[in-house]
């Protein structure tokens, strides 16, 4: 317990995403407030921007600082490069978690309505999605590759250049899934969590099996 404190410890002085990217979430977390309370907004589309942000904050990249130094600290005291990898997973995504929470708390402050589309399962089930994926895809690849990838997928799907037949398009774009109940939707449950976990699970065993040396022995 107390190398995982220590590994969460040295995120916190060094942290995976950029300060202008905590900036970042947090004007669109106040100014989803404001939409929130001032204007009445009721369909959940505060949540998009966060999410997109999310998915660009979780593309942190794993090999790129790892070969350029960043973990030698850790990894010199034998700390395990997945519990690094998953520690920077979390560090990095915790704003966008943050986020989502602050607005599905105003939300429910605001409205005092039983239905909160900050916290529907789809909502929910797209946050995982966009925090999940690009940090998976990512881990090889330079920093905000996965969301870029994203991005250029959605844009070919709303181009009509690709149709994605049901459920991959509610995969692919999760931003649809803001708001929406998804329990009967067995389809779009089952193949989210299988991506989302199979993604990650991959991206760790890549991380157990690479080979980073040390910085200063390269």
């Amino acid at each position: 317990m107390a190398n995982l404190l220590y590994v969460f410890r040295y995120f916190r002085v060094v942290p995976p995403i950029p300060a202008l990217m905590l900036s970042a979430f947090a004007v669109i977390t106040l100014i989803g407030a404001l939409a929130i309370v001032l204007l009445h907004t009721r369909d959940g589309a505060v949540a998009v921007p966060v999410l997109v942000l999310q998915a660009f904050s979780a593309s942190t990249g794993f090999s790129a600082p790892a070969r350029r130094g960043y973990f030698d600290l850790l990894l010199t005291r034998g700390e395990a490069r997945t519990r690094i990898a998953v520690v920077q997973w979390l560090t990095a995504t915790a704003p966008g978690v943050a986020s989502g929470a602050v607005l599905a708390v105003v939300y429910a402050a605001a409205h005092r309505d039983l239905r909160n589309p900050l916290l529907s399962s789809g909502t929910l089930l797209a946050l995982l999605l966009v925090s999940t994926v690009p940090w998976a895809v990512t881990v090889a690849l330079p920093r905000f590759s996965g969301a870029i990838g994203w991005l250029l997928v959605v844009t070919l799907g709303a181009s009509g250049g690709v149709i994605w037949p049901e459920p991959v398009r509610e995969v692919v774009f999760p931003l649809d899934l803001i708001g929406a109940q998804i329990g009967g939707r067995r389809d779009v449950l089952l193949a989210s969590l299988l991506l989302s976990s199979l993604s990650v699970a991959a991206a760790l065993w890549w991380v157990h099996r690479s080979d980073i040396r040390l910085e200063a022995a390269q």
